[in-house]
């Protein structure tokens, strides 16, 4: 028995190890300009260390994805300057530890 919760510990041990610290967030943006404003609001899955790395990710996610969209993206040649245009562009609404996923239904 003793060996069998060693094993245990042993394989939660390496499974933190492997993940660096990394959790799950779930980022919600909003487009924060009158020129995209019918646009969806952006609700993202990351993996990160933190909440604030989480919605850096996030707003480099979203200015990757709508970079054949918005004008603004088109410009921008490195990662760093697609996060300070998105960051121009989406407000951060929400981080959310964990996965989640919106909801549409006319039931509510």
């Amino acid at each position: 028995m003793r060996a069998l919760i060693e094993a245990i510990r042993t394989v939660r041990a390496r499974r933190r190890a492997a993940s660096g610290g990394m959790r799950s967030y779930t980022v919600v943006l909003d487009w924060a300009t009158e020129e995209y404003a019918h646009y969806a609001a952006e609700t993202i899955q990351v993996r990160a260390a933190s909440p604030l790395q989480a919605e850096m990710a996030a707003l480099l996610q979203a200015a990757e994805a709508n970079a054949h969209h918005v004008d603004q993206f088109e410009r921008a040649t490195s990662g760093r300057e697609l996060i300070i245009v998105a960051g121009q562009l989406l407000k951060h609404i929400a981080t959310f530890s964990g996965t989640h996923y919106a909801i549409q239904s006319d039931k509510f």
